[in-house]
């Protein structure tokens, strides 16, 4: 027998309802539909469960005796699809990201602080990787939810932008500078020092959009010194090796004491940040939330820039 818990359902309402038509109503189904599912029933049955007349429909003396059977089946299958929802929804309270290693180190932290006030049952567990990887493991499923800036549009990964990141200027603080000064001061694109910055990779994003906000100005950036990534930057501006242009979320790397901060003023000044997540696949529970949380850290970040 190939028996299935719709026709056991359906069987059940017709005889409920004495009447095809609005059993099938509740089911969703056409009529001849649910008389089609009701047929094969019979015949894996080998007999008639239906007397059927132009106006009413009762149940034969064999399917009087299957009715507590199939009630009895239907009510264990769905008590046992619960226990399984339960174990998945139980599996499901381990959120996977993947980060870059820059919001990895900057930004996580206080993140997944700030999610555990809200929601202490999921243990989150953060992948930094390089940027043009992570979109990679989201199609594979090894994360639930990748963030980061300049992801593009591909098949079966969906993109949500969450906000945007300034770009600020930074260079290491000295003695001359007034501590008790707003914590970040607005600078224009043409009094940025060229010849002191340290630079990224001309080819990444984050650099190619800097480096044509630049040249909208007449000025061609001649950098110090390249780096493959943010933190060395960082590092190097701290010790006072010279100045960097680079995006908003490297804040919490960035300690008054030792860094003075400048935000960009004009066009050419954000980066948007974007979440991406599998298409056609079932999020856990916790994504929303998380980025929730994420997005509410980044806000009270930039409060404390000026407009």
């Amino acid at each position: 027998m190939n028996i299935s818990l719709r026709q056991l359902k359906g069987f059940l309402l017709v005889a409920q309802l004495a009447s095809f038509t609005r059993a099938a109503e509740q089911l969703h189904i056409t009529q001849a539909g649910l008389s089609a599912m009701m047929r094969d029933l019979e015949a894996q049955f080998d007999c008639r469960l239906f007397d059927r007349t132009t106006r009413t429909v009762s149940l034969t003396r064999e399917g009087t005796a299957l009715r507590p059977t199939a009630e009895l089946v239907v009510q264990q299958l769905e008590q046992a699809s619960k226990t399984v929802k339960r174990f998945t929804s139980a599996a499901r309270r381990l959120l996977t990201v993947a980060v870059t290693p820059v919001v990895a180190t900057a930004l996580a932290p206080a993140v997944c602080r700030a999610f555990a006030a809200v929601d202490p049952g999921v243990e989150v567990r953060i992948r930094d990787i390089a940027r043009q990887e992570i979109q990679g493991l989201v199609e594979s499923g090894e994360v639930d939810v990748g963030f980061g800036i300049f992801m593009k549009p591909a098949t079966g990964i969906q993109l949500q932008q969450l906000l945007k990141f300034r770009l600020l200027y930074i260079r290491a603080a000295d003695p001359a500078d007034d501590r008790d000064a707003a914590r970040i001061h607005a600078l224009p694109w043409a009094r940025v020092p060229l010849d002191t910055l340290i630079s990224l990779p001309a080819d990444t994003p984050v650099q190619q959009v800097i480096n044509a906000e630049l040249a909208t100005q007449g000025r061609n950036l001649v950098s110090r010194q390249v780096c493959n990534s943010m933190h060395p930057i960082i590092a190097m501006v701290g010790e006072g090796l010279g100045g960097a242009i680079l995006p908003s979320m490297i804040l919490p790397s960035c300690p008054a004491s030792r860094f003075k901060v400048y935000r960009l003023t004009g066009p050419g000044c954000e980066l948007p940040f974007y979440c991406m997540t599998k298409k056609g696949h079932e999020a856990s529970a916790a994504t929303e939330p998380f980025m929730r949380v994420l997005t509410e850290v980044v806000s009270r970040l930039s409060a404390h820039q000026p407009d």
